[in-house]
C-alpha cells in the first residue's frame, strides 16, 4: 500500500491454511495521499498512442509528473542517455517513482521493439512496473511474473485495425473509444491504482483494479515464477490453482465478488494525491459495483476532444476569426509579441491581450469571450491559457527561442505541456534557431528570424522591431492563421532536409551602429531597379569597359579585408526588401565554404519568401528523393535554376535578389589535405572546376529568369579576378571610394564618440600632451580633433576605427594617449599585443597556445571544447575572456557549453599568423594542427574503450543541433586527419595510419560524408542489371561492400545492387540486388508495401537505409555515378528481391 500504513479490513477472514468465502460486505480502507508521483511513460508511436496521450493527460491533471519521450528527447540528444536518464529520475523518486508500460505489438516487437530497452532498463533498477495490455503482445521476459492491466476492450477489434492509422476513420474510431464508459470507468481504476500502490504485486490490487481488469500472461504458472507475491496474486487470477493460502503465512484477501467505489470529498481542482498528510481517503468496497468517483480530480471532465491535438494528423479545419488565441513568448520577444497583438486584433482575431514582464495588468473577459485588458493585477499566463481553452479550438502562438522552449529552463515550456493538456492547438513562430520541442515538431512553424533587431548582437536583448521583415511576414501569418494549419510540418520537412545556416547574430553584431554607406545603397538601388539590358556600367571610372547584358545582373562590390564588406551586406539584408536569400562564407567557419550547402541554404530561404517556390518545390519530385542523391551541379539546376524559371515574378518586387558575401571562400582550396584517406575508400570522383560555385556563376546567372539578380561580395583576390572576369569591372571597388570612404568613418566616429562620455575629459590637459592632429590647431582639442586624428590613422578602413572606439569605450584607450596611435591596421594590431601581453612569458604559456588552436581550427569550437584541447581547468576557462583582451569575444550560445570564443575580426588570426608583421607574437599554426589532432586522437580512444560503436551511431546531421559534446564528435571524425597532416609532430602521421586502419573511424567518415556530398552511388534508372555488375565489377581490385543504388521508376522501387562476396577459386565478385521499396507515406522498406505491418524497419529517406546498411557492414564502398542522374523512365522491370 502507498503513501500509509494500511488497516485491517472488515470481512469474513478465513483461517489460516484456508480459502476465505468472497462475501458481500463493504470493506473500508483509510490511507493517507501520497506525494506527486513521478511516472515514466512507455509507449509505440503507433496506432494507439492516442489512448498513451490520453492517460498522460489525466494524470497531469492529477497533480502527478509524467516523463513523455516526445517531450524530454529534444533533437540531438542522445537517444540512450535520454532514456536512462527518464528511468534515473524515477528511481530517485523512490516509492512515488512509477513505469507505466502502454503494451502494443509495435512497442513490444522483437527484436527492436520501441519499449523493450526501456523496459530491460527499468527492471534492471529495479522500478515499479504498471504494464496495460492494450493490444495482443508478448511481453518482455523481464515482466512475465507480473499480472496486467487490461484495455484491449477500450480500443477497435482487430477488423477496424486493418484501416490506416493515419486515416481519418481510425482517428475518429479511437477518438469515441477513449469516450466509451467502459475506457473512462477502467482508466479511472488505472489512475487509483497507481495513486495507493507501488507495485502490480501488491496484495489490495485486485481489489482496487477489478479481478475481471487483471489478467495473466501464458506461462505465468512456470514453477521459476513461483515467489511467495506472486504466487498469491496467481492464485487469485488463476482459478485452476491450489486454494492454500500463500507461503510464508501471509493471509491473502479474496475479493472476486467485490468492486470499488471511490468516494473523496477532498480532491477537488488538481490537489489530486498531493494533498497533505492530514487528508485521508475512504475506499469502500460494495459488491459487484462499478467505479464511481463521486468528484472528478480536476474538477473538469475530460474527453478524447481535450487530447485531439496531441495526435498527429489532425486535420480539423476552424474558423479562424472564432478561435482564440494565446500569445507565449520570453522578455526579448515583447516587442514582436505585442506588435501581433495589434495585427491580429485589428484584422479581427481574438487574441489574449499581451503585457511585458513586470507590468501590472487586469483582464476581463467579455459576454462575447473577447478579452481586454486594464490597469489592475497582474494577468498571468495561466489565465490566458485558461481563457483560450475555454473555445475547443483555442490555440497558443508560440515564439520560439532557446529562452522560452529551451530545456530545462525555457519559459513557454509549462506553457506547452499546459497547453497540450488542455487540447490547445499551437502555431509556432521561430524568432531566433533553437531546439522545438519534439512535441510540436511536426506543426508547421513560420520562420520569422529576421523580425528583430538586437542589442550588440546579444540576442537575448531586443531592441526594436525589423518592420521591413515583419511587414513581410505579417501577411504570411494571418494566411496560415487562415488556413488549415500544417500538421505534418512541410516547414520544418524543409529545414530538416535543406538544414540551412543561421548568420542572424552576426548580422545583428554589424548592424548595431552601421553609419553611412548611402552612396554604395543608391548605386545598389540604381541597379536593381534599372533594366537589365543596358550595357552602362555603375563603375565611376569612365573608361573602363562595358558590360555584357548578363553581367548586368549582378552587384559585385570588392574591398580589402576590413574596409566593411560584410557590415554593408549586413544592412542590405535588413533594409532592401528585394533580397530574399543570403549566405555568408566565414573564414573562420569552413562549413560556410560548402558549396552544396550554401546553395540548399539559400533554397531553405527562398521559401519562406515566394509562397510559389515553395509550393513548387512540395509539388515536384520529392526532395526527400532529390536532395541526398544529387551532385552539386544537380542541385543548382533542381533547386534554383528549375523552380525559379517555372513560376512567375512576384509582383512585390521589380526584381529578387541573392546575395553572398565572402565568395572567395567558395573556391576550394588545393591543400596538403587533399592526400589524406578517402572518405568513401577511395571510391568517390575528385573536386571538379563544375562543381565550385564561383566558376559556375556566370552560367548559372545566365540561366536564371530575368527578374533574379545576385549580389556577390569579395575581396580583390587574383583566383576571384579570375573566376569573375565576366562580370569586370566590379560595381563597387571600395578603395576607389577615397572620399566617400572616409566621410563614413568620420560619421561613424562622431556618433559612437557622442554617446561617451566626453565631457568628464579634461581637453585642456589631452591638449597639453601636444596631441597635434592639424598643423595650426592652436592647441585646441575636442571631439572634432579626435575623430580627425582617428579617421586619418585608420588609412580608410573602417575596421580600424571600430577597434579604436571599442577601446576608448572599455577604458583601455584614453584620450590624451591618442597621439600613440600608430597608422594602419597592421601597426594598431602590433601596438594593442605590446600593451595587452607585455609579460611575455605569460602571452606564450597562456595566450599563444588559444591562438595556435583558434587559427588551426576548420570551425568555431565552442568553448567547453576549446578547454579540453587546451586542458584548462576551470578557472582558466572562466578567465579566458579577460586573458585574451577585447580583440576576442565570448559569443553567446544556446547554453554555458554551447559558447563561441571568436576573434573581435578574422584579420587578427591573419595577422598573427605573419611572421613578419607580428614579430614577437607570431603564431605557428602547425602547432595548433597538432594540439587538435592529439586531442582528437585521444578522445576517439577514451571514448571508443568505453563503447567501440560511439561514433559508428552517431546522427550525422548537416546542421548540427545537438549539445557540445556531440559537436566535438563529429568534429572529431570531419577534421582529426586533417589537423595531423597539417602538423608537424614526429608521430603525427602514425596517428593518422591508426585512423586510417581503424574501420569505425572509417566507416564513420563515411557516414559523414554520406550526408554532406549526398548518395553519389546513385544511379536514376539509366543502367540495368548487367550494367551494374560491370561497373561493380570493374573496381580494381574486388572488394566485398561494393554498391550502388538504381531506381526502377515503373515499380517506384530502387534497388541497390552490391558485392556480397568473392568467389574462393577465381576472386570474382558474387553480386546481389536487394529492392528497397518506396512506400505510400513517402519511408522506405525492404519489403513489398503489401506486406509491411507494425512491425517492419521503416527508412525516412535511402540514406538513412544506405547508412543503416554500412553500419552492418553490408554497404561499404559506394561506386560513383560519372553522369548527371537520368530521370527517365526504367525499362528495367525484371527486379526480384534478394536475386
Amino acid at each position: 500500500m502507498h503513501g500509509g500504513s494500511a488497516t485491517r479490513l472488515d470481512g469474513d477472514v478465513g483461517e489460516q491454511g484456508s480459502q476465505p468465502a468472497a462475501t458481500s460486505c463493504v470493506h473500508t480502507l483509510r490511507y493517507t495521499p501520497s506525494a506527486r508521483l513521478k511516472i515514466f511513460l512507455s509507449y509505440g508511436h503507433d496506432r494507439f498512442q492516442a489512448l498513451a496521450f490520453h492517460l498522460k493527460a489525466q494524470l497531469q491533471r492529477r497533480g502527478h509528473v509524467v516523463w513523455l519521450d516526445i517531450e524530454k528527447l529534444s533533437a540531438g540528444i542522445d537517444w540512450e542517455e535520454g532514456i536512462a536518464g527518464g528511468l534515473s529520475w524515477v528511481r530517485d523518486a523512490g516509492q512515488d517513482g512509477r513505469v507505466l508500460l502502454v503494451m502494443t505489438p509495435h512497442a513490444l516487437r522483437r527484436p527492436d521493439g520501441y519499449c523493450l530497452n526501456e523496459v530491460a532498463r527499468a527492471a534492471s533498477l529495479r522500478l515499479n512496473i504498471f504494464p496495460v495490455m492494450v493490444a495482443e503482445s508478448v511481453p518482455p521476459p523481464s515482466i512475465a511474473m507480473l499480472p496486467f492491466f487490461d484495455m484491449r476492450d477500450c480500443v477497435p477489434g482487430e477488423a477496424e485495425q486493418a484501416l490506416a492509422k493515419e486515416s481519418s476513420e481510425w482517428r475518429d474510431l479511437m477518438k469515441g473509444c477513449l469516450e466509451t464508459p467502459t475506457f473512462l470507468a477502467k482508466a479511472e481504476r488505472l489512475y487509483t491504482m497507481l495513486e495507493l500502490f507501488d507495485s502490480m504485486t501488491n496484495y489490495g490490487v485486485p481489489a482496487v483494479a477489478g479481478l475481471a481488469n487483471l489478467s495473466l500472461f501464458p506461462g505465468f504458472d512456470s514453477a521459476h515464477l513461483d515467489t511467495p507475491r506472486g504466487n498469491s496474486v496467481r492464485r487469485l487470477l488463476s482459478p485452476s490453482l491450489s486454494v492454500s493460502p500463500s507461503r510464508g503465512g501471509s493471509i491473502l484477501l479474496e475479493t472476486s465478488a467485490e468492486e470499488l467505489t471511490l468516494t473523496d470529498a477532498n480532491l477537488q481542482n488538481g490537489e489530486g494525491v498531493s494533498g497533505g498528510g492530514a487528508d485521508m481517503l475512504a475506499v469502500n468496497f460494495p459488491p459487484a459495483s462499478p467505479l464511481n468517483v463521486d468528484k472528478d480530480v480536476s474538477g473538469v471532465a475530460t474527453t478524447a476532444e481535450d487530447i485531439a491535438h496531441n495526435t498527429p494528423g489532425e486535420d480539423a479545419t476552424v474558423s479562424s476569426r472564432k478561435t482564440r488565441y494565446v500569445l507565449s513568448y520570453d522578455g526579448s520577444c515583447f516587442v514582436l509579441a505585442q506588435q501581433i497583438y495589434h495585427d491580429l486584433t485589428g484584422a479581427g482575431f481574438s487574441v489574449y491581450p499581451v503585457s511585458s514582464a513586470g507590468s501590472s495588468s487586469e483582464v476581463t473577459v467579455g459576454s462575447d469571450g473577447s478579452a481586454t485588458i486594464a490597469t489592475g493585477e497582474h494577468s498571468s499566463r495561466e489565465d490566458g491559457l485558461q481563457w483560450a481553452s475555454a473555445e475547443k479550438d483555442g490555440k497558443v502562438i508560440l515564439l520560439l527561442t532557446a529562452e522560452s522552449v529551451g530545456r530545462p529552463h525555457g519559459v513557454s515550456l509549462n506553457d506547452v505541456s499546459a497547453a497540450m493538456s488542455a487540447g490547445l492547438g499551437f502555431v509556432p513562430l521561430l524568432v531566433r534557431p533553437c531546439e522545438i520541442p519534439l512535441s510540436i515538431c511536426r506543426i508547421q512553424w513560420l520562420d520569422m528570424t529576421d523580425c528583430l533587431h538586437y542589442r550588440g548582437g546579444d540576442s537575448g536583448t531586443a531592441t526594436s522591431l525589423n518592420t521591413l521583415r515583419y511587414e513581410s511576414r505579417k501577411g504570411q501569418l494571418i494566411s496560415a492563421l487562415e488556413g488549415t494549419l500544417d500538421h505534418e510540418g512541410q516547414q520544418a520537412r524543409l529545414f530538416s532536409l535543406l538544414a540551412p545556416f543561421n548568420f542572424q547574430r552576426q548580422i545583428s553584431q554589424l548592424t548595431e551602429r552601421f553609419v553611412g554607406r548611402e552612396w554604395l545603397f543608391e548605386q545598389f538601388q540604381q541597379w536593381v531597379q534599372g533594366p537589365t539590358t543596358s550595357s552602362s556600367s555603375l563603375s565611376t571610372c569612365s573608361s573602363a569597359p562595358a558590360r555584357e547584358p548578363t553581367s548586368r545582373r549582378v552587384f559585385w562590390v570588392v574591398g580589402q579585408i576590413g574596409s566593411g564588406k560584410t557590415s554593408v551586406a549586413a544592412q542590405m539584408i535588413q533594409r532592401c526588401p528585394e533580397i530574399a536569400a543570403f549566405h555568408f562564407a566565414r573564414q573562420e567557419d569552413e562549413q560556410t565554404h560548402n558549396a552544396r550547402r550554401c546553395v540548399l541554404s539559400l533554397a531553405y530561404q527562398l521559401t519562406t519568401q515566394l509562397p510559389e517556390y515553395a509550393h513548387y518545390l512540395q509539388s515536384h519530385e520529392p526532395l526527400e528523393e532529390m536532395v541526398p542523391v544529387a551532385s552539386f551541379v544537380e542541385l543548382v539546376s533542381q533547386l534554383l535554376l528549375g523552380p525559379l524559371n517555372a513560376i512567375a515574378r512576384p509582383t512585390t518586387y521589380r526584381s529578387l535578389v541573392l546575395l553572398i558575401d565572402g565568395i572567395e571562400w567558395l573556391i576550394p582550396a588545393l591543400s596538403s589535405a587533399s592526400s589524406m584517406p578517402s572518405l568513401s575508400g577511395g571510391s568517390l570522383r575528385e573536386t571538379k572546376d563544375e562543381e565550385c560555385l564561383v566558376s559556375m556563376l556566370p552560367a548559372v546567372v545566365s540561366r536564371l529568369p530575368d527578374w533574379v539578380r545576385v549580389v556577390v561580395l569579395s575581396r580583390e583576390d587574383p583566383p576571384v579576378l579570375s573566376k569573375l572576369h565576366a562580370f569586370e569591372p566590379a560595381d563597387v571597388i571600395v578603395d576607389h571610394f577615397h572620399q566617400e570612404n572616409d566621410q563614413d568613418i568620420r560619421r561613424y566616429l562622431n556618433l559612437s564618440l557622442s554617446k561617451l562620455p566626453l565631457s568628464e575629459v579634461d581637453f585642456a590637459e589631452a591638449s597639453a600632451q601636444n596631441v597635434d592632429v592639424v598643423p595650426d590647431n592652436n592647441h585646441e582639442f575636442g571631439l572634432e580633433q579626435v575623430v580627425e586624428l582617428i579617421a586619418r590613422r585608420s588609412e580608410g578602413l573602417f575596421l580600424y576605427a571600430v577597434n579604436v572606439v571599442q577601446a576608448i569605450t572599455e577604458g583601455r584607450l584614453r584620450l590624451h594617449e591618442l597621439a600613440e596611435l600608430p597608422v594602419g591596421m597592421g601597426a594598431y594590431l602590433q601596438q594593442f599585443f605590446a600593451s595587452h601581453f607585455s609579460d611575455h612569458d605569460m602571452y606564450k604559456r597562456r595566450v599563444r597556445p588559444v591562438l595556435e588552436v583558434l587559427c588551426a581550427a576548420y570551425e568555431p569550437l565552442p568553448l567547453a571544447t576549446l578547454a579540453r584541447v587546451l586542458e584548462w581547468d576551470v578557472y582558466e576557462q572562466r578567465d579566458a575572456n579577460a586573458v585574451l583582451g577585447s580583440l576576442f569575444c565570448i559569443e553567446a550560445g544556446y547554453d554555458a557549453d554551447s559558447q563561441l570564443l571568436r576573434p573581435f575580426h578574422s584579420s587578427v588570426l591573419d595577422w598573427v599568423q605573419d611572421s613578419s608583421s607580428s614579430g614577437d607574437f607570431f603564431v605557428d599554426v602547425a602547432s595548433g594542427h597538432e594540439r587538435l589532432g592529439r586531442w582528437a586522437a585521444h578522445e576517439y580512444q577514451t571514448l571508443t574503450r568505453t563503447n567501440a560503436f560511439e561514433f559508428v551511431n552517431l546522427n550525422y546531421e548537416l546542421e548540427t543541433t545537438g549539445d557540445e559534446k556531440l559537436k566535438a564528435k563529429i568534429y572529431i571524425v570531419r577534421n582529426a586527419c586533417n589537423h595531423l597532416m597539417q602538423a608537424h609532430g614526429g608521430d603525427c602521421m602514425q596517428l593518422v595510419a591508426a585512423f586510417a586502419a581503424d574501420e569505425k573511424f572509417q566507416l564513420a567518415r563515411r557516414l559523414l560524408h554520406v550526408r554532406a556530398a549526398g548518395l553519389q552511388s546513385f544511379f536514376h534508372g539509366d543502367i540495368s542489371r548487367e550494367r551494374a555488375q560491370e561497373l561493380l565489377a570493374r573496381r580494381q581490385p574486388h572488394r566485398v561492400g561494393s554498391f550502388l543504388i538504381r531506381y526502377t521508376s515503373r515499380q517506384r522501387t530502387y534497388c541497390a545492387s552490391f558485392v556480397a562476396a568473392l568467389d574462393e577459386a577465381t576472386g570474382n565478385p558474387k553480386f546481389r540486388h536487394n529492392l528497397i521499396h518506396h512506400l505510400d507515406n513517402g519511408s522506405y522498406s525492404t519489403v513489398a508495401p503489401a506486406e509491411v505491418t507494425e512491425k517492419t524497419i521503416l527508412y525516412p529517406d535511402l540514406i538513412s537505409f544506405v547508412e543503416q546498411y554500412q553500419r552492418k557492414g553490408v554497404l561499404t564502398a559506394p561506386v560513383a555515378r560519372e553522369a548527371p542522374l537520368n530521370r527517365e523512365i526504367s525499362s528495367n522491370a525484371d527486379e526480384k528481391p534478394g536475386e
